[in-house]
């Protein structure tokens, strides 16, 4: 996945597949995936994915990325796990049940 690439969402609930590369997600239009939200910092977090492992790294955001209810700075995705980026909601599923849930 080519980071420069943009995702326009218009419903709640989003999907998006991960693949090599990184996906900026924040309040700034200049994100991948643009939150508009006054809880989420204008250059958030950033999921990056390198061979088959995918992270997720806070980009020193005021209040914080949160792994299945912890805050973390960076840690490795899997299955099953939640992202939290203020009131936004980010669900990781298997790779054989990509996309992973956004909303």
């Amino acid at each position: 996945m080519e980071a420069a690439k943009k995702y326009a969402f218009e419903k709640d609930i989003h999907e998006l597949k991960l693949g090599p590369g990184a996906i900026s997600l924040g309040r700034s239009d200049n994100n991948d995936i643009n939150i508009t939200d006054r809880s989420v910092s204008g250059h958030h977090a950033r999921i990056f994915t390198y061979f088959n492992t995918s992270y997720i790294e806070d980009l020193d955001s005021t209040n914080g990325t949160f792994l299945n209810d912890k805050r973390i700075h960076k840690h490795i995705i899997h299955p099953g796990d939640t992202i939290r980026l203020g009131n936004h909601t980010i669900k990781i599923t298997a790779k054989d049940e990509w996309p992973f849930r956004y909303r």
